[in-house]
C-alpha cells in the first residue's frame, strides 16, 4: 500500500469556476523522491497544500487525498504535524521566532517535548547540519540560504516521515542550492525520508528524483521515472522547454544526427560528459569562434562613488564600491546570497542612502523598481485595479497585458495568483510607468522556462528599443541569454565586471549548466544557443 494516495481527486477554489486540480491519480511509496513540475499557476501549490491538513485551501474537494490510508483532513493533529512537514518557497513566510535556537525549538515546544530530550533533538541536528557559529544569531542577519536551512531543521527536529518541498531553491544562489538540495538528498537516501518537491529548477534535481510528474492546466501530462520523461517529453514543443539542459542538446545531437539517437539520454553532466565522448569529433568540432565583449563608452545615468553601507554599525554591507550604469545596459548583479545584491540595487534607486559615498543620477531620469517580493506591490483587490491605477489612458496596458498572458489573471486578487503569476504582474506595473530604467530583484523567480521565456522575449525588446535594465539574479541561464553586462559582488564589493559569457567560461562552479556539459569540447559556449550556433544544429 502506498504511503501516500490521490485517488479521483479534484479541487477548485471557493470563487473560481473551474478546478484547479481534475482527476489527479497518484501513488507515492515510503522513501521515494517524487518532483512535481509544470507551467506556473498549473496547480502545483494547490497539489501540495493538499497533502498538509494544516495547510488545506478552501474550496470545493471531490475524491480524496489520503497519508498512510487515512484522509488527511482526518488525520490526528499530532501525527500530521510531525510526520508531514512543509517548507515554503520564502524563508521569511515560516519564521515565527526571533533566533535560530528559538526557531528550532518552537516546534518541539508546541508539541510539550520534555526539555531533555528538546535538548537532545536539537543537539543531534545542529551537529548534522553544521550550524554551531548561527545558532544564537538573530534570524534577521540570515542569508536566505541560511533562513531555509533553519526552516529545515525546524521541519526535521520533529522527525517527520515525508518533506514536501514547495520551491525551496527559488531565492538561492546557484551554490547555496547545490548545499540545500544535497541534505535533502541525504535525508531521501540515508534516512528514507520521502521528498515530494515542486520547482522549476530541474538540472540538479531530475538526477535526484524516483518519479517526475508534470501537471498542466490542473490534470497529470506525465507521471513516470525522470529518464522515461525525459524520452516522452523531448518532442514536445511545449513540454520540452521543461526539461534539463543536457536533455535539450542531447536532443539537438539527436535530431541533427538519427544516428546517435542509440545513446542513452543523460541526466547529469557526468553522464552528458559521456555521452559527448561517445559522439564523432566530425560532428562536434572543438573550435570555438565566439567573441563577447562590453561596450563601456555609453553615457552614465547613475554613478555610484566610494559607497559604503551597514544596516549594523561596524558590520559593512556594501565597502568602497564604484559603478556607472550607462545607457543600454542589461546588466545583472549576482553573488552569494547575503553579498548585498539587493542593498546594491536599492541604494542605486535611492530607495536608501548610503552611509558614506555618493549616488547621482541624470536629470530627470525616470526609475521603476520591482522587488523581489511582488505581494509589496499590491494594495487592491484585483490585479486590474492594480495596473490601472494611475495609467488608465496607458496605450501600452492591452498590449502588455496580452504579452505578459496575463489576461485571465485581471479579476483575481494578486494573492491568490501563483508566484510566478505575481512576478510577471509586477514587472507590466512596473512597465506601465514608461520607465528609463528598469530594476528587477530576481525577475524569474518562481516563473516557469515558458513564463521566463515571454519574460526574456519582451525585456529584450524593450532594451532594443533604449531601455536600461540592471537586475539581481540567481537564473545564471536568464543572464548569459539576455544580459550585455555582469557584475559579480565578492568580499561588499564589486569583484568582476565584463560580459556575462566571459565570466561564465572562466569559471568552473559558479557557471552554466551548459558550459560544464561541453567545456572539455568548446571553451567558450555558455548556451544552448553558443552550442548550437558553433555546431551548426537546428
Amino acid at each position: 500500500m502506498a504511503l501516500i494516495e490521490f485517488n479521483n481527486f479534484s479541487f477548485k477554489y471557493n470563487e473560481s469556476e473551474d478546478n484547479i486540480l481534475s482527476d489527479i491519480n497518484l501513488e507515492v511509496e515510503s522513501g521515494d523522491f517524487v518532483l512535481i513540475c509544470g507551467p506556473s499557476g498549473c496547480g502545483k501549490t494547490t497539489l501540495l497544500s493538499n497533502l498538509k491538513k494544516e495547510l488545506l485551501p478552501n474550496g470545493i474537494r471531490s475524491g480524496d487525498v489520503k497519508y498512510d490510508n487515512c484522509s488527511v483532513g482526518d488525520l490526528d493533529d499530532l501525527v500530521s504535524a510531525c510526520d508531514i512537514g512543509y517548507l515554503f518557497q520564502n524563508p521569511d513566510a515560516q519564521i515565527v521566532t526571533d533566533s535560530v535556537i528559538q526557531e528550532i525549538a518552537f516546534p518541539l515546544e508546541n508539541i510539550g517535548t520534555p526539555n531533555e530530550e528538546k535538548r537532545n533533538r536539537i543537539s543531534e541536528l545542529v551537529s548534522f547540519f553544521g550550524i554551531n557559529e548561527i545558532l544564537h544569531k538573530n534570524v534577521d542577519e540570515l542569508s536566505n540560504g541560511q533562513k531555509q536551512l533553519v526552516n529545515l531543521c525546524s521541519l526535521l527536529v520533529l522527525r517527520p516521515k515525508v518533506l514536501i518541498l514547495d520551491e525551496p531553491l527559488s531565492q538561492l544562489d546557484p551554490i547555496t542550492s547545490y548545499k540545500i538540495l544535497s541534505i535533502i538528498r541525504r535525508l531521501n537516501e540515508e534516512f528514507s525520508i520521502t521528498i515530494i518537491m515542486s520547482e522549476h529548477q530541474l538540472d540538479n534535481i531530475f538526477p535526484l528524483c524516483d518519479k517526475v510528474v508534470f501537471l498542466n492546466n490542473g490534470q497529470i501530462e506525465f507521471n513516470d521515472n525522470p529518464r522515461d520523461v525525459c524520452k516522452n517529453m523531448k518532442d514536445d514543443m511545449v513540454y520540452g522547454h521543461f526539461l534539463p539542459s543536457v536533455c535539450k542538446i542531447y536532443k539537438l545531437l539527436v535530431d541533427n544526427n538519427p544516428s546517435l539517437a542509440n545513446l542513452d539520454i543523460p541526466l547529469n553532466i557526468r553522464e552528458a560528459r559521456r555521452f559527448l565522448n561517445k559522439v564523432p569529433s566530425d560532428i562536434i568540432t572543438s573550435s570555438c569562434n565566439l567573441e563577447f565583449s562590453y561596450d563601456s563608452s555609453n553615457e552614465t545615468l547613475i554613478k555610484m562613488k566610494n559607497v559604503y553601507f551597514a544596516y549594523e554599525k561596524h558590520n559593512l554591507i556594501i565597502k568602497n564600491l564604484n559603478f556607472d550604469l550607462r545607457k543600454g545596459d542589461y546588466a545583472a548583479i549576482v553573488g552569494s546570497n547575503g553579498c548585498g545584491k539587493s542593498t546594491l540595487l536599492q541604494i542605486l534607486t535611492g530607495l536608501i542612502d548610503p552611509i558614506k559615498g555618493k549616488v547621482k543620477s541624470k536629470k530627470d531620469l525616470s526609475v521603476a523598481y520591482v522587488h523581489q517580493n511582488p505581494m509589496i506591490h499590491f494594495s487592491h483587490d484585483t490585479v486590474k485595479e492594480e495596473l490601472v491605477e494611475d495609467n488608465e489612458n496607458n496605450s501600452n496596458f492591452k498590449n502588455l497585458v496580452e504579452f505578459f498572458q496575463i489576461e485571465d489573471l485581471l479579476n483575481q486578487h494578486p494573492y491568490d495568483c501563483s508566484g510566478g503569476e505575481q512576478q510577471k504582474i509586477v514587472i507590466v506595473k512596473a512597465l506601465l510607468k514608461n520607465p528609463d530604467v528598469l530594476v528587477l530583484d530576481e525577475p524569474t523567480k518562481c516563473l516557469d522556462p515558458i513564463s521566463s521565456k515571454i519574460i526574456s522575449d519582451k525585456l529584450k525588446t524593450l532594451h532594443n528599443e533604449g531601455l536600461t535594465i540592471i537586475m539581481v539574479s540567481h537564473d545564471l541561464d536568464f543572464v548569459a541569454n539576455n544580459c550585455n553586462r555582469c557584475l559579480m559582488l565578492f568580499d561588499k564589493t564589486i569583484q568582476v565586471d565584463n560580459h556575462p559569457k566571459n565570466i561564465f567560461v572562466e569559471n568552473n562552479f559558479y557557471t552554466t549548466f551548459v558550459n560544464r556539459m561541453v567545456k572539455d569540447h568548446l571553451n567558450c559556449a555558455v548556451t544552448i544557443g553558443d552550442v548550437a550556433q558553433i555546431w551548426n544544429l537546428k
